[in-house]
């Protein structure tokens, strides 16, 4: 017994640890809720060297798996890879030479050569290593004698490089050089090319088999392309004499710069040897050549492609050539050696055309063809000049964007737009000045960016505002700005990736242009801008993206500082202007005319730039907000056709706020940036709230001395510019909307256990929102909680709570909201009702007693009383399962006291059950245990009246109850001692544990 006593006392422990669990603690995300820094393209290591001011990018070279190498000329260290496309770089062994070329193996990625002008170097671990190889080749490095080209081969698993160098002094010549790796202790190896100096070599790519090398040489008057084999230079093949324009009076060409080789897929010396051939000759005088070096010995032809003939230009010098695919289909690249310009040729050379948004940079553009460019249309180029940078395209060379080391600066951040489906595609785009004014764009929320555009690429003076098209799925985008000393706008359809040629913005009637002060961008082609002619605010509208304006409507005379939509534009047609001398100008017939805002003032309502917003219920509350830029000034509201002035609704801006930025979500809440130092946001939750809003100053994570200038809103996320730190900040608000509550669930009864008269294990649940450190939580009678008493709310870091002792048979609300770090909206109002009792402890039944015979046809009915309860529900049946009752007092015809005549005959002689339950407040307790009792039989006949006492009355109090013998009592209170003293030791356990 003993055995079976203590395994029943675990049970009742643990079952009642489970009621007791801890609270979890509820814990904030570390991305939400706070300010953080969102990458933008930074210089140097720490910005994976996104920027790389001062440099000039050459030579880009691919390995097999597709890690990325490049030179960094005017940089500390030179030698650059990235394994990301090139979005990423680091320094290679911290290599500082002047780089002429890089040659990665072609069938091992961890194997890269590099040659400066007078050795090779090899690192056998992707860069992270480098050793020299053999120095000087031809005395390169003395005597103004200097390598200008490298080429790599592998055969019988050894790697051959060729380098060819030139004598800078008149009529001395440099020569081709190999190394053969294959051979111990071998030095380099001239290969006895001639007088000429070389500019380019290049491994045929079936060397292992046709063992040939090829170099494009000089003798200071002729380029000539010319072949090695086995048996030496020329010996099967005839120099390729270059001459200009295919002229038939030979018209010499000297390269005097660089020049490039590049094989199609199907070269074979034997039976198809075209090949081409880019030259620098200077002075615009070189080109790209194709080359026949299958024609009988001395007889090679080499034909000029004339490049640039489509655009007027007779020879374009060629820093760079890539091709792809066999020779009578080859697609061709070519990189212009005196601009950034890339040319492009898909039918071997026969017809060119020119990149529509080429690399940035000035000169030197270096080629370089994905292996599946065919596919993919995926190339690289290098550029050297001001701003130049490492650039890709995927669209076979139309349009590049520049991914990393760009030759420019981050001096401020002028203007931020979003994609309109960011939720789905993360893109932003960021408008910056520095050395050149760029637009970039990030498709991962800012995590990677790249450049898109350039103040030169645009053809532009100046670029000042961007502006996304607001309409799911959209990808126009505008620009705006100065060219050619007129304002004017640019228009991209394809998402920022090529743009339109400008629009200059003109007056339909005076047909002068005006400058975009301020713009709103309703769809893909109806755009609002504000500008200040000198006199007065003019309102422009376009319903063709800018080609052509309606007659600008006058609003005041102030410069324009803000335009907005109403929230309802589509139908009421409403616009919304803030000025720079604290006017408000609205439109209610889609911008042909303003009227102010109030109608009647004479003078400003307001101080300071003013920025204007709607409130997102605008076509039901006519409610309008702005923001002074004045110190102190603050956030003010108005009701159109209700409001006489602008009331101030913040009187708690911290002091000496100048508020630089505003916006109100479609919630409802509104925001506004500070532009003085660590004064972070004002955020209100009701700022519609007629008895005056709630506003809370929101800091958290913000560095010292930050200032937040601007501000824009997508979905609950916020975005600014710390203009003190030249970062951008964002702000995920994931507490704007109510908590969800949990249980006790709403309108729910019997809500607890009723112990000494009072209810003492009743707990509030909800679920967590997240960011949330701390919610407070409220309980009451009133459903207004206009008074809630002592001890009936409360703080928690939990998402749950303990309830104080409750009143049986009462009904309650309940409601929640987080305070920490910031307020969350209160949740809906819930309400319960506790229960009135269990019918083992309060409910009795005491007449008829259980068992009782010979009672009359219409009994006495008497039970206990239950506090809290205001009516009682009674069963009779002559089934024990009450199937077929024959008395029934429920709902409307519950019995107010505890005792009922029946005023029904039951039947004589037969056997009832009855039971009752308590009503209060909404709830019932749980129905009594039955009672049975049997009727008397019927009376007698008789011829006469016979006289038959009266039954006794039932008795009016219960009957007396056994007493419990003393050492029952004294057992029960040892039991429970034992039991209380193990739930201490187990909950003590429990604390422990968890903390631990």
């Amino acid at each position: 017994m003993a055995k079976i006593g203590f395994a029943v006392g675990m049970v009742l422990l643990l079952s009642l640890a489970s009621s007791l669990s801890l609270p979890v603690p509820a814990s904030a995300s570390q991305d939400v809720v706070k300010w953080s820094r969102v990458n933008i393209p930074t210089e140097g290591k720490a910005g994976d060297w996104v920027l790389a001011s001062g440099s000039d990018i050459k030579h880009p070279a691919l390995a097999i798996d597709g890690t990325l190498y490049a030179y960094g000329e005017g940089l500390t260290y030179t030698l650059y890879k990235s394994t990301d496309g090139g979005s990423s770089w680091s320094y290679c062994d911290r290599v500082s030479d002047t780089i002429v070329g890089i040659a990665p193996s072609p069938v091992d990625s961890d194997v890269v050569y590099y040659s400066t002008s007078s050795g090779v170097y090899k690192s056998t671990d992707a860069g992270n290593n480098f050793i020299m190889l053999a120095a000087n080749p031809g005395g390169a490095g003395s005597n103004n004698i200097e390598i200008t080209s490298i080429a790599l081969a592998h055969q019988d698993n050894r790697h051959i490089i060729a380098v060819g160098t030139r004598d800078s002094d008149p009529s001395q010549y440099g020569g081709v050089y190999i190394l053969d790796e294959g051979t111990p202790f071998s030095g380099w190896k001239d290969t006895s090319v001639g007088n000429y100096d070389v500019y380019a070599v290049a491994f045929s790519p079936n060397f292992a088999s046709d063992r040939q090398l090829l170099a494009v040489v000089t003798d200071e008057t002729d380029t000539v392309v010319t072949f090695m084999d086995s048996f030496g230079w020329v010996n099967t093949t005839g120099d390729a004499k270059l001459n200009k324009d295919n002229s038939a009076i030979p018209a010499a060409v000297a390269v005097q710069n660089r020049a490039a080789i590049a094989f199609p897929s199907d070269y074979d010396p034997s039976t198809n040897g075209i090949l081409f051939v880019a030259i620098d000759a200077g002075a615009g005088s070189g080109d790209v050549y194709m080359i026949n070096g299958v024609e009988p010995p001395g007889n090679s032809v080499a034909i000029d492609l004339n490049i640039g003939s489509g655009y007027g230009l007779n020879n374009v010098d060629a820093t760079s050539l890539a091709v792809t695919g066999n020779a009578l289909s080859a697609k061709i690249l070519a990189g212009a050696a005196q601009s950034s310009q890339v040319y492009r040729s898909s039918d071997r050379g026969s017809s060119w055309t020119r990149s529509q948004k080429p690399p940035t940079g000035q000169s030197e553009t270096y080629i370089l063809m994905a292996p599946d460019f065919t596919a993919s249309g995926l190339a690289y180029a290098a550029t050297t000049g001001n701003g130049s940078a490492f650039s890709y395209t995927t669209d076979g060379g139309s349009s590049w964007n520049q991914p990393g080391l760009i030759d420019t600066d981050i001096s401020n951040i002028v203007d931020l737009t979003f994609s309109p489906n960011y939720s789905q595609d993360d893109t932003l785009f960021m408008l910056t000045q520095g050395s050149e004014e760029s637009l970039w764009r990030s498709q991962d929320e800012g995590k990677n960016w790249e450049r898109i555009l350039t103040r030169t690429l645009a053809g532009a003076d100046s670029l000042t505002l961007v502006e996304h098209a607001p309409q799911p799925g959209s990808q126009v985008l505008f620009l705006a700005g100065g060219s050619a000393g007129q304002a004017a706008i640019w228009r991209s359809s394809d998402n920022g990736q090529t743009f339109a040629l400008p629009q200059p913005t003109s007056d339909p009637i005076s047909g002068t242009d005006f400058h975009v002060d301020t713009w709103v961008i309703t769809n893909d082609d109806i755009l609002f801008i504000g500008s200040f002619d000198g006199l007065n605010a003019l309102v422009y509208r376009s319903s063709n993206s800018g080609l052509t304006y309606s007659i600008g409507a006058m609003a005041g005379n102030q410069p324009p500082k803000s335009m907005a939509l109403s929230p309802g534009y589509e139908q009421d047609k409403t616009v919304m202007l803030g000025n720079a001398n604290g006017w408000v100008y609205w439109s209610s017939d889609n911008g042909t005319s303003f009227e102010p805002l109030p109608p009647d003032a004479t003078s400003p309502p307001l101080t300071g730039s003013v920025t204007a917003a709607f409130d997102p219920k605008f076509n039901r509350n006519r409610t309008v907000y702005a923001s002074s830029s004045n110190p102190d000034e603050g956030i003010f509201r108005f009701v159109i056709g209700s409001s006489t002035s602008w009331a101030s609704i913040d009187s708690t801006l911290p002091g000496s706020s100048i508020l630089s930025g505003f916006e109100v979500s479609t919630e409802g809440v509104l925001y506004a940036s500070n532009l003085k130092a660590e004064k972070g946001i004002e955020r209100s939750l009701n700022p519609t709230y007629s008895l005056g809003p709630t506003f809370e100053t929101v800091t958290r994570g913000l560095e010292s001395g930050a200032t937040l200038s601007g501000l824009w809103l997508v979905a609950n996320q916020l975005w600014s510019i710390d203009s003190t730190n030249i970062k951008l900040m964002t702000f995920v608000d994931s507490l704007t909307r109510p908590v969800i509550l949990s249980s006790p669930a709403d309108e729910s009864s019997g809500v607890g256990t009723v112990t000494n008269d009072t209810i003492n294990d009743a707990n509030l649940d909800w679920e967590t929102l997240e960011g949330a450190t701390s919610y407070r939580w409220q309980l009451d009678s009133d459903t207004d909680f206009s008074s809630v008493p002592a001890g009936f709310e409360g703080t928690t870091r939990a998402s749950q709570a303990k309830l104080p002792a409750l009143m049986p048979a009462t009904t309650y609300y309940w409601r929640t909201r987080v305070t920490e770090p910031i307020l969350s909206p209160w949740s809906a109002k819930w309400a319960f009702t506790t229960s009135l009792g269990t019918e083992v402890i309060t409910l009795e039944l005491l007449y008829p007693e259980a068992g009782a015979g010979e009672m009359p046809v219409k009994p006495l009915f008497q039970w206990s009383a239950i506090a809290g309860a205001e009516a009682y529900e009674l069963m009779v049946s002559a089934d024990p399962r009450f199937s077929n009752p024959v008395i029934l007092k429920t709902g409307d015809y519950a019995l107010s006291d505890t005792a009922w005549q029946s005023n029904i005959n039951l039947n004589y002689d037969t056997t009832y059950y009855w039971k009752i339950r308590a009503l209060g407040s909404g709830t019932n307790s749980t129905w009594s245990a039955a009672g049975a009792f049997t009727t008397t039989s019927p009376p007698v006949p008789s011829s006469s009246p016979t006289l038959v006492p009266s039954p006794p009355p039932p008795p009016l109090t219960p009957p007396a109850q056994e007493t419990t013998p003393e050492w029952v009592k004294y057992l029960i209170g040892a039991l429970l001692l034992v039991i209380i003293l193990l739930v201490v030791i187990l909950l003590t356990v429990i604390l422990v544990i968890r903390r631990g």
